[in-house]
């Protein structure tokens, strides 16, 4: 097979299986299904900083070189870590998240009034959306991604089942609990916040473990990781300590003015580090760009991690004291400013490279990834806006919901989207299930969140019935979209891929270059002379249908040190004796 720049990565292994072993110095033979990612070389070798020539020079050797007999074939498991908490962020943002949202704006425009709602509601609805949704979503990517840009095994795998149990079911417990007015069932809040906090910690602890094994170098983008987890650990801390709060004093909201600047926090500490850091590592491969500025890089990391904590305390106090107040105002410009370095130094809008002009892949998810960081200047542009308009006012409030809605479907859900449209598809070796449906998540998307960020903007500054009511229906068309990409996602993860048969006809003599595979599936009583020449593996069904499709008789017996006439011999006298 001649090695292009287009070459797709899963048909060279399955023709070739002895390039496995390049592709393994490179820590690619856990991604993508069981044989790899459906993803040009070209694509691959810029996105994992490698040089092309050198990668497909290694490759040729390795097709030249063939099996040796010392050549251990690895075993291809497909890495599925990442699936329920995907599939579980999508079913409750399209539960209690977005649907829940929508109905409950609709009912907001309906009585022209902002305080129709139970409170208590909304906070068990922003929980379920920053916890549920953002959260679990990006625990789930991040112990997928990690390993790989860290060139590492995910480390203490069997806590990954006890971590899903405990946040799923803190999440459920403290979203049912928090708004229902039955006091005997109150012990259960502390309890969801005390599941949340331990699962929290189970995931910092195997992320950091797997990044401290590493033996790359460090990255620019190392330290996000480390940051975002060290501010997750502090927003769970700080959930803890307001949920037993509230079960303490026998409350159901807990305080605006501390609830407020939490958001806040939770999204610029440890969701947009985990977002900056996946960044920095791939949008310039992603977009065919230029790398990163890291001068401006480690500016923002200083900024934002210094600026936040002061952001939450300031505007925590703002209502108490003026000079807290004064502080408010001021730290919403450090923190704007940094969004915007941020953007020079990912150089996101900037002109392509043309590095990749000649490879053929889908790149639908191009738009999306710039249409976030549109929706993150907005949400820089508001924030700072939002703090000249007074504390505590009507407009000031308006404005401060049109900036979470900014900041978590325009920026984070745009860019969750974004990236699960490129990198499932690569986890699993297959194409997106559906290119029009991920088209119509993008236009329905922003359609939904232009909507919703302006009208309430407008809402707050003359309050009229039509803002209202545009405001009114932002989230269906909101809800229609993530419908869409609930529904796309999930039939890709489930999509498998098709492998291709070589044996077409009826095989008539066996010979070295016959697939394993082939034999036991056309002559299954040849399974029991493998078992007696020692390929024990064959007894394993899956071990069959996966390494026996690309293994032939010939390098199996040079794998097992099995002589080559012998067992062909055995094999064909055993169908003989059949027929």
């Amino acid at each position: 097979m001649e090695i292009n720049r287009n070459t797709i990565i899963k048909d060279l292994i399955e023709a070739n299986p002895e390039t496995i072993v390049v592709f393994k110095k490179y820590n690619l033979v856990i991604a993508g299904g069981v044989r790899g990612p459906n993803e040009p070389i070209a694509f691959f070798a810029k996105a994992h900083e490698v040089d092309y020539d050198t990668l497909v020079k290694e490759l040729n050797e390795a097709i030249e070189k063939g099996v040796g007999e010392h050549f251990e074939l690895p075993v291809l498991v497909e890495d599925r870590v990442y699936q329920k908490f995907v599939k579980t962020a999508i079913i409750l943002t399209l539960t209690v998240g977005v649907t829940f949202g929508a109905i409950t704006l609709s009912y907001i425009a309906f009585k022209l009034n902002f305080n129709s709602v139970y409170y208590a509601l909304i906070q068990a609805h922003g929980h379920a959306q920053m916890y549920g949704w953002l959260g679990i979503c990006i625990m789930g990517f991040a112990l997928y991604i990690i390993p790989r840009v860290k060139n590492s095994e995910l480390k203490h795998r069997s806590l990954v089942n006890v971590c899903y149990f405990f946040i799923i079911t803190g999440i459920a417990l403290r979203v049912i609990i928090q708004p229902l007015p039955y006091k005997p069932a109150r012990f259960l809040l502390p309890v969801s916040a005390i599941m949340e906090a331990t699962a929290i910690c189970l995931f910092a602890f195997i992320i950091l473990r797997t990044i401290l094994s590493s033996k790359e170098k460090v990255g620019i983008f190392d330290k996000f990781f480390k940051a975002g987890i060290t501010w997750f650990i502090i927003s769970t801390f700080m959930n803890l300590g307001m949920i037993f709060h509230l079960y303490k004093h026998g409350l159901y909201e807990v305080p605006r003015h501390f609830f407020s600047p939490y958001i806040h926090l939770y999204l610029f500490g440890f969701v947009f580090m985990f977002i900056f850091a996946i960044n920095i590592r791939t949008v310039y491969a992603f977009l065919d760009i230029k790398p990163v500025r890291e001068k401006a890089i480690n500016l923002v990391f200083l900024i934002i991690n210094i600026s936040v904590p002061i952001y939450y305390i300031t505007h925590m106090l703002a209502g108490k004291s003026i000079i807290a107040y004064r502080f408010s105002q001021f730290m919403a410009l450090p923190l704007a400013g940094a969004f915007f370095i941020f953007i020079y130094g990912l150089r996101v809008f900037e002109r392509s490279t043309k590095e990749l002009q000649d490879v053929v892949m889908d790149r639908s998810y191009a738009k999306t990834i710039r249409a976030a960081y549109i929706w993150l200047i907005v949400s820089a542009i508001i924030l700072v806006v939002m703090s000249f308009l007074g504390h505590g006012t009507d407009v000031q409030k308006r404005f401060h919901g049109s900036l979470n809605h900014a900041v978590t479907v325009g920026f984070i859900t745009m860019m969750i989207i974004g990236y699960s449209s490129k990198m499932i598809p690569t986890f699993k070796g297959v194409n997106m299930y559906s290119l029009r449906l991920s088209n119509a998540t993008f236009i329905l998307l922003n359609f939904g969140c232009f909507l919703r960020v302006f009208s309430q903007i407008l809402v707050g500054i003359n309050g009229k019935p039509l803002f209202y009511g545009v405001m009114g229906t932002s989230g269906w068309f909101e809800l229609a979209a993530l419908s869409l990409f609930g529904y796309n996602l999930w039939k890709t993860i489930n999509l498998t891929q098709e492998v291709k048969q070589t044996a077409t006809k009826k095989l008539l003599e066996i010979t070295k270059d016959t697939k394993v595979f082939d034999v036991v599936d056309q002559y299954p009583e040849t399974l029991q002379v493998f078992l007696d020449f020692g390929f024990n593996q064959m007894a394993n069904p899956v071990m069959r249908k996966t390494m026996g499709r690309v293994a032939s008789i010939d390098m199996a017996t040079k794998m097992h040190n099995v002589d080559l006439d012998k067992f062909i011999n055995a094999i064909n006298t055993k169908i003989a004796e059949k027929k």
